[in-house]
């Protein structure tokens, strides 16, 4: 995002208003945002690239999830709602996935995550 778009986006989390494009009324908002990034927002601050201000804004309730290839214990279930979702969304009755399969799955580093798995998931389905 770019340093300009920061400075609005801080604008509206510390002042609750913000005047829409083209507009001259003023909106009050009450909002929470959650924020996630794979940019390491610190060190993007050191280098200029985010405004620390807004970091120490966002930057309340962290959260870290590890990348799935550090939490290979979650691919099982990932898999089985993904199962449930894109064959539902594809109207495919789809009973499971084989043990090797899922083996294969396992052995997988995953290197695009979670979005990695269900695209994966996806292209798998007959």
């Amino acid at each position: 995002m770019s340093l300009p778009i920061q400075a609005k986006l801080l604008r509206v989390l510390q002042e609750k208003q913000f005047y829409p494009v083209g507009s001259e009324k003023l909106i009050e908002v009450d909002v929470r945002v959650i924020v996630a990034t794979n940019k390491d927002l610190e060190t993007q601050v050191k280098q200029g690239l985010f405004r620390e201000d807004l970091f120490y804004r966002i930057h309340v309730i962290p959260v870290h999830l590890p990348p799935l290839r550090e939490r290979k214990e979650d691919i099982p279930p990932l898999v089985d709602y993904f199962l449930k979702k894109i064959a539902q969304q594809m109207k495919k009755d789809v009973k499971g996935i084989s043990m090797a399969a899922l083996h294969r799955l396992m052995l997988h580093d995953w290197p695009g995550n979670v979005r990695e798995l269900e695209n994966t998931i996806e292209y798998g389905l007959p």
